[in-house]
């Protein structure tokens, strides 16, 4: 629901819980969250080039072929 946009207060009037409540469980989704990644990315190694091409490929959102090519 917050993802959509839902205040904390909205949420907690939905689920009909306080708003401290859905912030503990939005803290707990975050810890959660961490853990996975963390988990996930443990043994995950990347060169120095594959970081510069992903942090392009970020920079860009993803689009393809709209760098500027060096004049030969």
């Amino acid at each position: 629901m917050l993802v959509e946009r839902n205040s904390l207060a909205a949420v907690a009037r939905i689920k009909g819980v306080q708003a401290d409540t859905v912030a503990r469980w939005v803290r707990k989704a975050g810890e959660h969250a961490q853990e996975v990644e963390a988990y996930l990315l443990r043994n995950f190694q990347v060169s120095q080039v594959q970081l510069d091409e992903l942090w392009t490929y970020v920079g860009h959102k993803g689009k393809r072929g709209d760098l500027p090519r060096a004049k030969s």
